[in-house]
């Protein structure tokens, strides 16, 4: 898990007011004039009742104009959504609503209850029937799946915040979602949860829009579950193999949701360790001072590295450049000097424009690819560090890092030939990572002969 992006200083702005769309009445003797529906717009624009430009992968203008997190539903959900539940439910059009509660889904799928987060909110709920996979993905989540962000929240994570996930659906599902996902990770039969975590990962994303869409209404308690959410999520998409794109958002989303915190409430009351100057002061101490073993495998990487310089052309690619480099340089000093370098590279996430951050994440976009294979092998580098993050646990899973691994042999192998030798370096890196955590033999053999590594 790449345990550096809660220290990094989002900038990302939000929106201090966020108005509510007014009812238009229309007069009996006035034809409504036909209009194509959105069936695939993102969730901020169906929360809204307003038109989507379907712009995906990009944000909508709806979102970049509100500075909101753009979300797409995939195609199984809009295909869901228009038939049947996963449950075998019907979803049901709401009864009429007030004015107030008037940025909530016209359609909604089914929910454990209705949220008592908000008290004054007068969304109804289909209710939601658990089942017996649903506990069992609970129960992992206690003992092995939870995650360790925000820092000094581990505790947290195994008491209230189950136990406010009862009455709090978006939290509920991020939670269920999470349990599975690493449950298909670690069990040899768990890709038979694979598309139960891919619906509750939609109903967490479906009710924590309806949240997000409520602005500056949020009280401190909502906005303090949204994000628990947000990091449930991103653990999630940690472990999903083909999870970067989702990974990424979830992350600028915890940054986007901390600074609405401490912009309006100035502190969290779930969540003590947010801010960078209390993290380098209480976090950053535990780690430790001994520099990276293998001094050769940084200077190699610094080389592969510079060999990149002369093809970046945004800001997005030169500053991830040189939070790569300073943290290559930095990991000679320290380990805990990297640490510190690495979160460069999410810093520069929350600076990002919307349209600027997708581009960043494009597919077509090889340059931020080949940086992204370089930010794999920082992260292995650092594995030592992010383990002194964790508190122990009752099951450990070694096979957690496998995701990310995969992730770098898939960007490799979709890289064009002309620049794929720019990073087979960091290609013969990671897959020896790979095969030594899927073969723990392996490991020592290549400590004994390290050159297949070497060669390039």
């Amino acid at each position: 898990m790449e345990h550096t992006f809660q220290l990094a200083r989002f900038q990302t702005s939000v929106p201090s007011h966020h108005s509510s769309v007014p009812r238009v009445q229309i007069e009996p003797h006035r034809i409504k004039r036909p209009h194509t529906k959105s069936r695939h717009g993102c969730f901020n624009c169906k929360a809204r009742r307003v038109k989507c430009q379907e712009t995906q992968p990009h944000p909508c203008a709806n979102c970049i104009g509100r500075n909101m997190l753009c979300i797409y539903p995939s195609k199984d959900q809009s295909l869901r959504r228009r038939h049947a539940s996963p449950l075998g439910g019907h979803y049901r059009r709401q009864p009429p609503r007030s004015h107030a509660s008037s940025s909530s889904y016209a359609t909604t799928p089914s929910s454990s209850t209705e949220s008592a987060v908000a008290l004054s909110s007068q969304q109804s709920v289909v209710p939601h029937t658990f089942t017996a996979d649903d506990l069992r993905f609970f129960h992992h989540f206690l003992i092995a799946a939870y995650p360790h962000l925000p820092f000094g929240s581990e505790d947290l994570w195994k008491t209230s915040l189950p136990a406010s996930a009862h009455e709090c659906p978006h939290l509920m599902h991020a939670i269920l979602c999470l349990g599975a996902t690493h449950l298909s990770l670690v069990t040899p039969d768990g890709s038979r949860y694979t598309t139960l975590a891919v619906t509750h990962r939609g109903q967490a994303l479906r009710t924590l829009g309806n949240e997000l869409a409520k602005g500056d209404q949020c009280s401190k308690t909502e906005l303090d579950l949204m994000l628990a959410t947000v990091y449930a999520l991103t653990f999630q998409a940690n472990y999903m193999a083909d999870g970067l794109f989702d990974f990424a958002i979830m992350v600028r989303g915890c940054g986007i949701i901390t600074r609405r915190i401490l912009n309006k409430y100035k502190r969290s009351d779930m969540f003590t360790l947010l801010t960078s100057d209390v993290i380098i002061t209480d976090i950053v101490p535990q780690l430790p001072h001994t520099p990276y073993a293998d001094t050769e495998d940084l200077n190699r990487s610094i080389e592969t590295l510079q060999s990149i310089e002369p093809l970046l052309v945004s800001n997005g690619h030169r500053n991830a450049y040189r939070a790569l480099l300073d943290t290559y340089h930095a990991l000679k000093s320290s380990a805990r000097d990297g640490f510190v370098a690495f979160t460069g590279f999410y810093d520069d996430w929350g600076r990002m424009s919307n349209r600027e951050f997708m581009e960043f994440l494009d597919p077509g976009n090889y340059v931020s690819r080949l940086l992204f294979l370089h930010y794999v092998v920082v992260s292995i580098m650092l594995r030592p560090v992010f383990w002194v993050l964790r508190k122990p646990r009752l099951l450990v899973c070694p096979k957690d890092e496998l995701p990310l691994l995969q992730r770098g042999v898939y960007i490799h192998e979709c890289l064009p030939s002309e620049v794929r030798g720019l990073v087979e370096w960091q290609f013969r890196f990671i897959t020896l990572d790979r095969a030594s955590i899927e073969d723990p033999g392996l490991r020592s053999s290549v400590m004994e002969d390290p050159s297949e590594l070497n060669m390039v």
